[in-house]
């Protein structure tokens, strides 16, 4: 297990993120912003990663979604 693993199992998720996005680990760190609603985080990883403007709408959506049930 990483560093950025350890954090993430901590409930440290953005410490999590920023790790796991210098390590490379995009998609990881984008799913850990995900889970801690850390948008704009998110959106910066679905930029490295090439989202489609489809996948970015879906993006959006969940993060949206998650933002509303957490209020």
């Amino acid at each position: 297990m990483t560093y950025g693993e350890d954090l993430a199992e901590s409930g440290r998720e953005l410490e999590a993120g920023l790790i796991l996005a210098r390590a490379g680990k995009c998609e990881r760190a984008l799913s850990v912003f995900e889970a801690c609603l850390e948008w704009r985080q998110a959106v910066m990883m679905a930029t490295c990663l090439n989202f489609t403007d489809q996948q970015f709408i879906l993006l959006a959506r969940r993060l949206a979604g998650q933002s509303a049930e957490s209020v």
